[in-house]
């Protein structure tokens, strides 16, 4: 029972992610063609409806973010950076409408995005009620190291990007969309992530330190997280990402998308454990599916049931006043329909060890009663863990 459909997000994710990029490069030509906009833009001549390649912007060596160079009021529009460096440097109160940023590096000291727009929402379409444009950038393959602080990124696209020691701070990043991309040391604070995809992504050590709370929504999605080195390390860095992930939508009480993650989390901290506790842990998931999947309840039951049928069978049962144990070598001679029916009988009395309530002219015999005994213990346990996981997500 999951309700979180990671075949079904992928494929909207995807349709979503062709859409934005259609779009935004309709936009794009439409404007690099009319540079039509806004009275409340007024693109700068530096840098608008141009292409840099190979161009470093900012100091060279190290700095303190006291001593970075400062861009302060800019409208950039429909830039193209490509393999450009950025470094040492702070945008403030900028716009940046339609620009591409590809190959770049945002390396040195970092950047700094403060008060900073990616996005263009109205129209210019007459009328343009109601009309909106969506008209985000891109980051594609780049390398980011960077602080947005106050920043709108709604609806932006991060494609087989590294992200590093990166800052988000009360940031809009609704609807932002992260593909075939890895993230590593990242820290979100009060942001809104409502509708955010991250698909194809690998994440390690995120890390939420809100004053106040990071939004999300049903919409918001993080993909599963592919294994690479397959080792303890891996395992605890990516089990504590999804224990990050199941807290902030339990935070945002979307306890549905908690108990997936949740489950995500148990699954891949079980791989980190000894041998004791490996047990215990795979238990827990093969009874009830670490409190999440209700039908391994039924599926256990079942396999257990299964199981003690043929333990009775072999050990022996009396029934209607004969004994059958199948470690009686003799009893193999008869006809397949006696063995099927010796089975449906075995079956029987399991069915009604395990629900307590015994078998008619069916009852086990020497080793069996202990054996019966075991199972009675085993079903009532099972049966409580199941009405309790059943009951929990009815709850829910």
């Amino acid at each position: 029972m999951a309700y979180v459909n990671f075949k079904e997000e992928r494929q909207v994710t995807k349709e979503q992610l062709k859409k934005r990029r259609t779009n935004n490069e309709k936009l794009f030509n439409k404007l690099m063609e009319s540079k039509d906009l806004p009275k409340c833009y007024n693109p700068d001549k530096e840098y608008s409806y141009r292409c840099f390649i190979e161009k470093h912007f900012g100091g060279g060596r190290i700095q303190d973010e006291e001593d970075y160079e400062v861009i302060v009021n800019k409208d950039i529009i429909c830039a193209i950076f490509d393999n450009c460096t950025f470094g040492n440097l702070k945008f403030e109160n900028c716009n940046f409408i339609g620009c591409r940023f590809e190959n770049c590096k945002f390396e040195s000291g970092g950047v700094i995005f403060k008060n900073c727009c990616f996005y263009k929402e109205e129209s210019e379409k007459k009328p343009s009620l109601n009309r909106r444009d969506n008209f985000s950038c891109e980051f594609r393959n780049c390398e980011i190291y960077a602080k947005f602080d106050s920043c709108t990124i709604s609806y932006c696209i991060f494609s087989k990007c590294f992200i590093e020691n990166t800052y988000f701070l009360l940031s809009d990043m609704t609807s932002l969309i992260t593909v075939d991309s890895e993230i590593k040391t990242i820290r979100i604070e009060d942001c809104d992530l409502s509708g955010a995809k991250l698909m194809s992504t690998y994440v390690i050590d995120l890390d939420f330190t809100d004053k106040v709370k990071t939004k999300l929504d049903e919409k918001t999605f993080f993909d599963k997280i592919e294994y690479r080195n397959k080792d303890r390390a891996e395992y605890e860095g990516i089990y504590m990402t999804y224990e990050t992930i199941a807290n902030k939508f339990k935070e945002n009480n979307l306890n549905n998308n908690f108990g997936e993650y949740y489950y995500l989390c148990k699954e891949t901290q079980r791989k980190t454990l000894k041998i004791i506790p490996k047990i215990y842990s795979f238990f827990y998931w093969a009874t009830c599916g670490y409190g999440e999947r209700p039908t391994y309840s039924i599926i256990f039951a079942l396999s257990i049931i299964l199981i003690f049928a043929i333990l009775y069978l072999l050990f022996g049962v009396k029934i209607d006043g004969n004994i059958i144990s199948y470690l009686d070598y003799k009893v193999y001679n008869n006809s397949i329909i006696y063995h099927l029916m010796n089975f449906h009988k075995g079956i029987t009395l399991s069915c009604g060890m395990f629900s307590g309530v015994g078998a008619n002219n069916i009852e086990p015999i020497r080793f069996s009663e202990f054996i019966s005994n075991v199972e009675m213990l085993i079903g009532l346990i099972i049966i409580g863990i199941g009405v309790g996981t059943v009951t929990r997500k009815i709850v829910r």
